[in-house]
């Protein structure tokens, strides 16, 4: 894929996608103010309503995830990187099925926002590994430094270079059909 036609699709993903996550996130930095709070929505979902990503989850599992969280609250808030956060989260709700690796860090994007600890790296899961397959990015392990992306890639913030690779993933490959709407605000699988 082209350099041009690599920063025509950012350029789409911010218009398109830039306001609707940075107002998800806001959501959690300045409307919740409580980590209460901001633990409950983030493994339910705004308003009760329970983010696509995780409707494979479960509510059951969700509010497991909940307690265990909640139960930790005071780890969460001596939290001093998105790095350390995404870490308690995965090695606390490790052990409730189906609370995969995408839970694990929208979950922990959704606190971190709250806690204004961001990420500084790209995160991979399934979609965020295609993406990153399609342009030929080498993701191993489970992170990709943004050094490492395309140069109209490295404009975005880590946070939204995950969130455009998976929603982009198939325009990368060249396969046709209607862009997915993904990330923390959307309803789409990923």
């Amino acid at each position: 894929m082209s350099n041009q036609t690599l920063s025509t699709l950012v350029a789409i993903y911010r218009r398109r996608n830039g306001p609707r996550i940075a107002a998800y996130l806001d959501y959690f930095r300045h409307e919740l103010h409580s980590l209460d709070d901001a633990i409950r929505f983030a493994c339910h979902g705004k308003e009760g309503k329970i983010h696509g990503h995780q409707h494979l989850v479960g509510k059951v599992k969700l509010e497991q995830a909940r307690k265990e969280l909640q139960r930790h609250a005071d780890e969460i808030t001596a939290c001093k990187s998105f790095e350390e956060l995404l870490t308690l989260v995965e090695d606390h709700t490790s052990s409730i099925d189906r609370f995969g690796v995408l839970a694990v860090y929208d979950t922990s994007l959704r606190l971190g926002a709250h806690l204004n600890l961001w990420p500084e790296v790209v995160y991979l899961h399934a979609g965020t590994k295609k993406g990153c397959k399609a342009l030929g990015v080498a993701a191993k392990g489970g992170m990709v430094e943004m050094e490492t992306l395309p140069e109209a890639v490295r404009a975005l913030e880590p946070y939204q270079a995950e969130d455009f690779l998976c929603i982009f993933k198939d325009a990368f490959a060249g396969v046709g059909g209607k862009l997915k709407k993904c990330g923390p605000g959307s309803r789409s699988d990923c």
